[in-house]
């Protein structure tokens, strides 16, 4: 009897130890910082990763690869749950210092802590607010209606690599052949007179970046006098131009 009292009496003290440990109180600085998705699962299926910005209780989510880049903002963490005004949205689960699960309806998502974080919590909700606004310029079809290719070269034994057919393309694509342009979420078509060319892009407010093979392709792009136009610099430092005219 005495010795199932103590079996017992460790028991209750080993399970209320397992308790405390579960539910340890994590102070918001402990989120401070980026994390990213390694595996992610939500009803908004258009975006296979996203980031979580944390920075002294507030939160927000974004991504590069959606319809929208900036998916909260001014979230407020309280314990492990992120709130937006007083609807508890996601609930946290901490693995260790470096991993979180995150859950909520219809969302599943397990992140790992960034090292390399490139922006604090407000640039990153700035930045997708600019990335979308100029993100929308680009949707629709655009024809083209002139190109340029200029050598940028300072060293005049330079200048002539502008003759090189490798020199006046963009992804690969000669320059004077691509007729036109359609722009979706995430999607671009490069249209010629025998093929047209898809690829998955993710944008900046002033740049597209995608890739081909394992070459990441960065396009600037500006719209003026209702005119599109992109520019992409090789790396013989040849500036290939195409003004583009929209159609839809």
């Amino acid at each position: 009897m005495l010795l199932q009292k103590i079996l017992t009496g460790s028991f209750l003290i080993c399970t209320g130890f397992l308790l405390v440990s579960c539910y340890k109180d994590y102070k918001p600085e402990f989120f401070n910082g980026e994390w990213l998705s390694d595996s992610l699962v939500t009803k908004d299926n258009d975006h296979w990763r996203e980031f979580l910005h944390f920075e002294n209780g507030q939160a927000a989510r974004t991504t590069y690869w959606g319809k929208k880049y900036l998916l909260n903002k001014n979230l407020q963490l309280k314990g492990l749950e992120m709130y937006d005004r007083d609807k508890a949205l996601f609930q946290i689960k901490v693995l260790d210092s470096n991993k979180i699960i995150v859950e909520g309806k219809d969302y599943y998502g397990s992140f790992l802590r960034n090292d390399f974080q490139l922006d604090d919590t407000k640039k990153a909700v700035s930045k997708a607010e600019e990335t979308e606004k100029q993100r929308k310029k680009l949707f629709g079809k655009w024809k083209a209606v002139d190109f340029k290719t200029v050598s940028l070269a300072t060293n005049p034994e330079d200048a002539f690599i502008i003759q090189s057919p490798e020199q006046r393309t963009i992804a690969g694509i000669p320059t004077h052949e691509i007729t036109s342009i359609d722009f979706g979420y995430n999607m671009l078509l490069f249209r010629c007179n025998t093929r047209t060319i898809p690829f998955e892009y993710s944008a900046e407010p002033n740049t597209i970046e995608f890739r081909s093979g394992d070459v990441i392709y960065t396009l600037r792009y500006y719209v003026e006098k209702e005119r599109l136009i992109i520019e992409y610099i090789t790396f013989r430092n040849v500036l290939n131009s195409i003004t583009f005219e929209k159609t839809q």
